[in-house]
């Protein structure tokens, strides 16, 4: 029997959060949502996940604030940033961190998918 991949998603805006757990959800994926960087951090610490969808601004801190824990507990899992800001320092600091894809806010059912799929 094979696995079904896992997704964490963390972004503080729960609309977000579930529209992207529907998305990919109904692709067979199983996922688990957190609104909240401590949240999130304690689950990372006992759960693998195959990728991470994670929000830049968060209310107890960024995503890149994750990313460390994240690839040293999960090293092969895909990092996916989502955020509004797009600006050339989170892009650098994106690639400086080895993240897999960044995605910007507005987005679409379509990119989210296709990264999962690359």
């Amino acid at each position: 029997m094979v696995e079904r991949k896992s997704v964490a998603i963390v972004d503080d805006e729960e609309f977000i959060g579930h529209m992207v757990s529907k998305f990919l959800q109904k692709e067979g994926l199983k996922t688990a949502y957190f609104d909240r960087m401590l949240t999130a951090k304690e689950n990372f610490l006992n759960t693998v996940y195959d990728y991470y969808f994670l929000d830049l601004n968060l209310p107890d801190g960024t995503g890149f604030d994750l990313v460390p824990l994240i690839q040293e507990r999960a090293e092969n899992a895909k990092i996916i940033i989502i955020s509004a800001h797009d600006g050339h320092e989170e892009l650098s600091r994106a690639k400086a961190f080895g993240v897999h894809d960044f995605i910007h806010k507005p987005f679409n059912k379509q990119s989210i998918l296709n990264t999962v799929k690359r």
